[in-house]
């Protein structure tokens, strides 16, 4: 039964990249990406695109699935080796970026023979912490590129509070509402898994959020059930996150090959901005929000992926050209795979296009520099 769930969950995006010419260009970097839909929401597959504006060549790969924890892709690695593990160990990548994941898994130390009610056993007793499960990969691509390789932590964001159960009250309603016109049972169920709240229907929690308080909020680990454990995204989760992986890869670490790309961090100061009125239209950083969780396109899928530049490169992301995330066709499956990808984007996740425009990109590009010229965990010196 689980075999036939992670078939259906993997939604992978493993196609490798054509050259990009690199002529004078100072760097180039092979970057391989593991995640689920919060990884997705940086669209990795504009990411070449966005580099390439500011003089970068860069070649990505991307194994998302929906919903998936880290230990959930090194699985796959004994489940299916011909895989992402046989591309991590033969893809010659300067990096490897990871997605935390946090409830099910928990921070560290928790040995499990399974996680899910009807997944298959494990063969062995296995640690599926996100710290361990972090680290088998690191382990792994590091075996191939002991020297060279770098190791990004992409750091997940707290959910707007209610909107979980705003959403199951919509669906719940929308259900009601179907089976009442006598539809058919499939289409009932499609068509309430699609729905998603709108933007006006979204508006008061986005306005009421506090994302200062849930992201600074610590970190609470329930042994039973593990998904009952408190603020796992958090800053107070990560940044122990980090201080463990910084402990186990000291060399790592000090040779600057070690980093968080601190989404969190950047909202956080976004947040106070936006709050201060410095980005008229946008009232705070729960406006970002698609749908409580996954971000809009347009200005917040920018921001992620300008922070992923910003730490990959060592670099201000002044320099971008933001364009390709302002157009929703842009984000279509079929233009992915016209700029050479098999990648996947979830369109009811796009919501209402947030509009980047030159102040507002100056605005999220210097807070982003801010941010990880001054973070303890983003390997960048404040020049």
């Amino acid at each position: 039964m689980y075999r036939a769930l992670r078939t259906s969950l993997l939604l992978l995006a493993t196609t490798a990249v054509a050259d990009i010419a690199l002529g004078d260009q100072p760097r180039d970097l092979r970057v391989t990406y593991f995640g689920n839909s919060f990884l997705e929401n940086s669209v990795p597959w504009f990411h070449p695109t966005l580099a390439r504006s500011a003089g970068h060549g860069m070649h990505v790969q991307a194994h998302l699935g929906p919903g998936w924890q880290i230990w959930m892709h090194v699985n796959t690695f004994y489940t299916n080796p011909e895989r992402s593990r046989k591309s991590l160990v033969e893809g010659n990548w300067d990096a490897v970026v990871i997605q935390h994941f946090g409830s099910h898994p928990m921070l560290k130390d928790n040995v499990r023979e399974s996680v899910f009610h009807n997944q298959e056993p494990f063969p062995e007793p296995r640690d599926v912490s996100d710290f361990a499960s972090s680290s088998a990969i690191i382990d792994l691509f590091l075996s191939q590129s002991p020297d060279h390789g770098r190791a990004f932590i992409y750091n997940s964001w707290p959910g707007i509070t209610g909107a979980a159960e705003f959403r199951k009250r919509l669906r719940e309603e929308t259900r009601r509402s179907l089976e009442a016109q006598g539809l058919p049972r499939d289409e009932v169920l499609q068509k309430v898994k699609e729905r998603k709240p709108t933007l006006e229907e979204m508006t008061p929690l986005m306005r009421e959020f506090d994302f200062a308080g849930e992201w600074l909020a610590k970190y609470e680990r329930v042994e039973d059930p593990p998904w009952g454990s408190k603020h796992t995204h958090s800053r107070d989760y990560v940044w122990q996150l980090m201080d463990l992986l910084k402990s186990k890869y000291p060399k790592l670490w000090e040779e600057k090959r070690l980093a968080l790309i601190p989404n969190g961090d950047v909202f956080l100061a976004l947040d106070k901005k936006l709050r201060a009125g410095e980005m008229p239209g946008v009232e705070n950083v729960g406006f970002f929000s698609r749908d409580g969780g996954h971000v809009r396109a347009g200005l917040p899928r920018y921001t992620l992926a300008a922070t992923c530049f910003a730490v990959m490169f060592r670099e201000h992301p002044n320099a971008l050209d933001w364009s390709i995330y302002n157009e929703l066709d842009n984000y279509t499956n079929e233009n992915i795979k016209r700029l050479g990808f098999g990648g996947y984007v979830h369109q009811p996740d796009l919501g209402v296009l947030l509009e980047i425009t030159p102040q507002r990109a100056r605005i999220v590009n210097d807070t982003i520099w801010e941010v990880v010229t001054n973070h303890p965990h983003t390997a960048i010196s404040n020049p």
